[in-house]
């Protein structure tokens, strides 16, 4: 069982998934079924909205991201960044695409603000 804990300015949310739950799942389809208000719109990696942060559990993980992930991420500037340690110890944060980040067994701490453009 992972846990998965949401932050944005004024909510915290976390919530526990078994592999099942997890299973080929991004990170939006699993918010919007539990009804966490990360922003969206295209579904397909173009638009942005769903920009996150997500913590990492160390530096030696970091999920492929999908072709529409790093383009989009490069042509914003964001590919790359983000990555200073955390205040928890050694975790490092990446920009991600919920619509296109496939949730995985680690536990994550994804950051979002719902504000297109800043994360």
């Amino acid at each position: 069982m992972g846990t998965i804990r949401f932050i944005a300015p004024g909510f915290i949310d976390t919530i526990r998934l078994d592999g099942e739950q997890r299973a080929g799942r991004t990170l939006l389809a699993i918010a919007r079924d539990h009804g966490i208000p990360i922003l969206f719109n295209c579904e397909a990696g173009g638009c942005g909205a769903c920009i996150v942060r997500v913590e990492v559990p160390s530096e030696d993980f970091d999920p492929e991201l999908t072709f529409e992930e790093a383009f989009f991420l490069q042509a914003i500037g964001k590919l790359g960044k983000g990555l200073e340690d955390s205040a928890s110890g050694g975790c490092r944060w990446r920009f991600r695409l919920a619509c296109q980040y496939t949730v995985g067994e680690e536990d994550i701490t994804v950051d979002f603000t719902n504000e297109i453009g800043s994360v």
